[in-house]
């Protein structure tokens, strides 16, 4: 017990402290009623994010705010991890790749839109990340690169080179990007559940929980585009979602895949397994984006009841740290979408519908 309390005592004073500072749902109601952006941006004044005001101010420019948004979060796991007990810093170590293979995906696409469909990528490089996050990758040779040989050669040393090299004729055959995407993906998450499963058991549990739940988003996602816009068979979209999902067995995923009411089949899921969150099941969505939305905002929910439920559990564990990434995520994620929104004069019914 003793060496439990010394691993996690202070950190997990210093994150429910900061779990207490993120912005309340008052604030992204104000944010979503703000007439227009810079109404938005003055919202944020009197917050940490005061800063975006600024940025915008000077630059004119929503993404430079966005890409400030960005670096914050990214400095937040760093700094974070500077706090943590060895055992688990690895799992931080995991976490921010993430950003490193978002940032990948994003230098790729703008080196495959300039190449394969010949559009300007000039105003696109802004929006890059160019420091180092935990490999050395030149991302601005990726994106100017000349053809996906260079992009390899440049990540030599990288683990994600080999995936370059075993998906770029798949990309170049199918004219997209979707299938190396997905191999990244499954990079990291593959790195995560071994991280997660050399933890502490009574970590283990806790971290399993929360990151599965995290995976169940990501399969809903990918099925519910694989449907939509690909149209493969059920045995090749088996082989393409993560495994470790949390509470989508093969069962579930059969069902979602097969249906044409996939509402129908998510609310018999939430009844099941998470009674107390029926009343998002009252939700109607009488069109395709409406139903994306409600689906999403079901996982959503899920995910914000399981943090909930660790943060009133035991204090002692992994999970303090996992939640207030999670905490963090869906804030910064509500300010990203909102502004993005206000910029492009989205409604405000519809705004409040997505947060």
């Amino acid at each position: 017990m003793a060496g439990i309390l010394s691993k996690y005592s202070f950190i997990n004073a210093k994150l429910r402290a900061r779990i207490s500072k993120i912005l309340p749902d008052e604030v992204f109601t104000q944010l979503a009623k703000a007439q227009a952006l810079d109404e938005a941006l003055a919202v944020l004044r009197e917050t940490p994010f005061a800063s975006l005001e600024v940025i915008y101010s000077e630059t004119g420019d929503i993404k430079q705010a966005e890409l400030e948004i960005l670096k914050n979060e990214i400095d937040l796991y760093r700094n974070i991890r500077g706090h943590l007990h060895r055992d688990s810093v690895g799992l931080v170590d995991v976490l921010l790749h993430q950003f490193e293979i978002d940032n990948l995906k994003n230098a790729i696409r703008i080196f495959f839109a300039g190449k394969n469909r010949k559009q300007s990528i000039d105003t696109s490089l802004h929006y890059l990340l160019y420091d180092r996050i935990i490999n050395d990758i030149p991302i601005d040779i990726i994106a100017n690169a000349d053809n996906f040989d260079e992009i390899a050669g440049v990540c030599e040393g990288t683990p994600y080179c080999q995936i370059i090299k075993k998906y770029s004729h798949t990309v170049e055959s199918q004219g997209s990007l979707f299938r190396m995407e997905i191999a990244f993906d499954h990079f990291y998450y593959n790195n995560l559940i071994s991280s997660i499963n050399e933890l502490a058991r009574r970590d283990r549990i806790i971290a399993i929980r929360l990151v599965g739940v995290e995976i169940d988003l990501q399969n809903i996602n990918w099925i519910i585009r694989l449907k939509n816009f690909y149209n493969l068979p059920l045995d090749a979209v088996l082989a393409i979602i993560v495994p470790g999902g949390f509470n989508l067995d093969r069962n579930i995923i059969d069902e979602l895949y097969r249906t044409q009411n996939v509402t129908f089949i998510l609310k018999g899921f939430v009844n099941s397994k998470y009674p107390e969150l029926s009343a998002l099941l009252s939700s109607q969505a009488p069109d395709s984006t409406s139903r994306l939305v409600l689906i999403r905002r079901m996982l959503q929910e899920i995910i914000k009841y399981e943090v909930q439920r660790i943060l009133s559990g035991y204090p002692f564990t992994v999970g303090i740290i996992l939640s207030y990434f999670i905490l963090k995520k869906d804030e910064l994620t509500k300010i990203r979408m909102i502004l993005n929104a206000k910029q492009y004069g989205i409604q405000q019914e519809r705004i409040e519908g997505m947060i």
